[in-house]
């Protein structure tokens, strides 16, 4: 018991020290550096090391998904399939209103995320942002909100409550425009959530996301925005 409390509490830590990293870095970084590519810099360390932090304290649950893989891959293949192209199906559906009110509007954090991929180096970009980020988002957003905390709460509560908190953390502003563009995220937070509860796996939600990424990251790479 008290080491289950013990293994509870540094996960607790975790996520707070991931929130603190979004609430406050930019602030903090903009004071202490006075320079977006130092800032920078220290936001893709950030994910790094949390990325790191993160695989280490989800060890068992991680090894859990790459034992499904080896013992029911096929199982596996159909989930991750079936979970994008639902995912690419319900984002296409979310992104319309915001193309069809705000057609001009482009999103901060894909902004920021084009300014992050021109000021710093193209290993430390895709490390940072391409796997090790969204590998730290879907141990926050999906282990802990989702799989853990249906312990807690209805296992649709759970899947909702991750959604709309992954949507607003890639908002950048309060504004209509912003939250339409990033509804895209709210539908894709619900096709993870659901693949992590009925799955039983958990790492798929994992490489979805880092496969999404690395795949926009490619699709930059080629036009020649990084």
């Amino acid at each position: 018991m008290i080491k289950n409390k013990s293994k509870a509490s540094i996960k607790t830590i975790y996520v707070t020290a991931y929130t603190i990293m979004f609430i406050f870095a930019v602030k903090i970084r903009l004071l202490v550096f006075h320079n977006r590519y130092y800032s920078l810099m220290c936001l893709m360390i950030a994910y790094c090391i949390l990325g790191f932090i993160g695989i280490y304290l989800f060890r068992k649950e991680i090894r859990k998904g790459i034992t499904e893989w080896k013992e029911h891959f096929t199982n596996g293949i159909i989930w991750s399939i079936g979970a994008y192209i639902t995912d690419m199906i319900l984002s296409s559906l979310a992104y319309y209103p915001s193309i069809a009110l705000y057609p001009n509007y482009d999103g901060m954090n894909d902004i920021s995320i084009s300014s992050a991929a021109k000021m710093v180096s193209v290993p430390l970009f895709v490390t940072a942002a391409g796997i090790l980020g969204p590998i730290t988002e879907e141990l926050i957003f999906r282990f802990i909100l989702v799989d853990k905390l249906r312990t807690k709460l209805p296992s649709i509560i759970c899947v909702i409550l991750s959604s709309v908190l992954f949507m607003a953390w890639h908002m950048h502003a309060l504004t209509l425009p912003e939250l339409m563009i990033n509804l895209p995220k709210l539908s894709t937070g619900i096709v993870y959530g659901v693949i992590i509860l009925y799955s039983n796996n958990p790492t798929i939600p994992i490489l979805l996301h880092v496969f999404n990424n690395t795949i926009a990251m490619f699709m930059m790479l080629i036009n020649g925005t990084i």
